[in-house]
């Protein structure tokens, strides 16, 4: 296991892709052991031959689908046509705007893109600095993998064995609880430097609005519906979104053709083939670290430290806040979850709060150096420095940490809505 880690560590140093290093590094350990290399591709293959991974295309082609209709325009009107009348209202629309594009994309990057697209220009002109909106739109994307559906939670749910459809709806009170602390720090930061508001409130503008998004803001309804009502599978509700984000695409906003579909479909096969190459990449090194029983050296050595559950989570969190400035979420959560499984199990903690805890840290990671995903998306839309970002985004990603807080020590904001809508 010591061999494996630190290959992996190395390669990580020497920029190998993720995939590569975890196959690389499993391979040279299986070949030291002298057994046969088939071993790498069996075990590939065998990680992804899971019926619940068949939701992540299909959650993926029904977000970009929905993505090219120009939803997110709409999205942002109807939000800016609720809070935009309050000072700082406008950087308020693109936090009520992620929470309901969240609901939609289930991606943080695709959330992330279009918030600078959208936004930023919009900010720049009404007097805020541009590296101000785009740390916003990284900060809101980070909304994407918790509010339902996420494709995050779509491995998470298969690696734990655990309801995917309690783990969607565990995810809205937790999701809106960060969307409070960023529209808290708004509100803070617009005090302090007196920005402007978006004009006065009107019912008659909410109501177009309202009326021009509704199509859009049906499908989290349609999905958290479907999962309640026991009617549909994960992987079926998933079919459901794409064939719902083609209706709307063509017979109601009229804004997809069919010349858009082979370029729809190149982008969620790429997005997919990344997410589903590490997934595959990542069976084999997490094979080798369940032979060495790295689960109960785990366990073995954080219980010698304590045995209480609030000490084990704070101890996660650090050591997930950590990992997540190197390494990519998904590889993050195919390699450690079956790790801390038995120690989460001897800790007494639900694996359904825990998978809304792990998704908070990771995509906090995503807002960090050196592998802050989001960070690289939004400056190179918005066109601004990684230091003027960073800057920015400092008091959001405060907001962020104390709302990880509350999610950690308050179960309750994850389990309570499971409880009240499950069976």
């Amino acid at each position: 296991m010591a061999v494996l880690l630190s290959l992996f560590g190395v390669l990580l140093i020497l920029g190998t892709p993720i995939a590569i290093a975890m196959v690389a590094a499993a391979g040279s350990v299986i070949w030291m052991d002298d057994i046969p290399l088939t071993i790498v591709a069996q075990r590939i293959l065998a990680g992804l031959q899971s019926f619940p991974l068949l939701a992540v295309p299909l959650f993926t082609l029904a977000g970009s689908l929905m993505n090219e209709t120009g939803i997110s325009t709409r999205l942002f009107a109807f939000t800016r046509a609720i809070v935009g009348h309050i000072r700082g209202g406008l950087a308020q629309t693109a936090v009520v705007g992620n929470v309901f594009l969240a609901g939609i994309s289930g991606s943080s990057v695709a959330d992330t893109a279009a918030t600078t697209r959208v936004l930023v220009p919009q900010l720049e002109q009404a007097g805020y600095s541009r590296a101000f909106g785009a740390a916003l739109a990284c900060c809101g994307g980070t909304l994407g993998p918790i509010i339902p559906p996420s494709i995050l939670m779509v491995i998470y749910a298969w690696q734990a064995n655990v309801s995917l459809g309690k783990l969607f709806i565990a995810g809205v009170v937790p999701g809106l609880l960060m969307a409070f602390a960023l529209s808290v720090v708004i509100a803070v930061i617009a005090r302090i430097r007196r920005y402007p508001t978006s004009g006065a409130f009107s019912l008659a503008v909410l109501w177009k609005a309202f009326l021009d998004a509704s199509w859009a803001l049906l499908m989290p309804v349609i999905i958290i519906i479907g999962f309640r009502l026991g009617a549909v599978t994960a992987t079926e509700i998933a079919g459901v979104a794409v064939l719902y984000s083609l209706l709307v695409g063509f017979f109601v906003y009229r804004t997809l053709s069919w010349r858009q579909i082979p370029a729809i479909l190149r982008n969620t096969a790429r997005e997919t083939g990344v997410i589903l190459i590490i997934a595959g990449a990542a069976a084999p090194f997490s094979w080798i670290l369940g032979v060495e029983q790295a689960p109960q050296l785990v366990v073995q050595a954080i219980t010698a430290i304590t045995t209480q559950p609030w000490a084990v989570l704070l101890i996660l969190n650090l050591a997930l806040l950590v990992a997540g400035m190197f390494v990519e979420t998904i590889a993050i959560m195919v390699i450690l979850v079956p790790i801390l499984i038995p120690l989460l199990s001897a800790a007494g903690i639900d694996l359904v709060h825990f998978g809304v805890i792990l998704l908070v840290n990771l995509v906090l990671g995503q807002l960090t150096p050196p592998v802050g995903v989001l960070l690289f998306v939004s400056m190179t839309i918005a066109k601004v420095s990684l230091s003027a970002l960073v800057r920015e985004l400092w008091p959001f990603l405060l907001g962020l940490v104390a709302a990880l807080a509350l999610i950690t020590y308050l179960p309750g904001l994850s389990l309570w809505l499971p409880s009240v809508l499950g069976p």
